[in-house]
């Protein structure tokens, strides 16, 4: 059984969309179905298409998987040390302290699974390693790679 918990970026609406919230691709909605709770894994976005309309000969449902134009991104398993403790998701920009360094000194970066090592790491916006985020202090969650890249500028 998979009991990771993902997240999704749809590439074309520019929204993250997260496990059990209500969703349905914008065209979809514009034709008359109706938005259920939707499923996120690897695979991509699970949902539900359903169809009660006088538009068809006959009501229908479908189960469907939305993986065009869709970035997934799983729970680190870390939540971060903001006053809203916040989960911390691949594609996370993260402000944080370094162990040996004043705690006033801040470092931003994105988190995203090292391909080498199975870590998780942050990178700078170049993708050059920073720091393993098992390791960094007091992290908290600023924006995401999609929306806020230029906070890493």
């Amino acid at each position: 059984m998979n009991l990771k918990e993902f997240r999704a970026y749809n590439k074309k609406e520019g929204t993250l969309i997260y496990d059990h919230e209500l969703w349905l691709p914008k065209p979809l909605e514009k034709l008359g179905h109706t938005a259920y709770p939707v499923h996120i894994t690897e695979e991509g976005i699970h949902y539900t298409l359903n169809c009660i309309s006088n538009h068809y000969e006959d009501d229908w449902e479908e189960d469907a998987v939305a993986r065009t134009g869709i970035e997934v991104m799983p729970f680190t398993n870390l939540w971060d040390h903001g006053q809203s403790r916040k989960k911390m998701y691949s594609n996370d920009l993260i402000s944080f302290t370094r162990k040996g360094h004043s705690p006033l000194t801040q470092f931003c970066g994105r988190i995203i699974l090292s391909e080498e090592s199975g870590e998780w790491i942050v990178v700078d916006e170049k993708g050059q390693f920073i720091e393993k985020l098992a390791q960094v202090e007091c992290p908290q969650v600023i924006g995401n790679w999609f929306a806020d890249a230029h906070l890493l500028s």
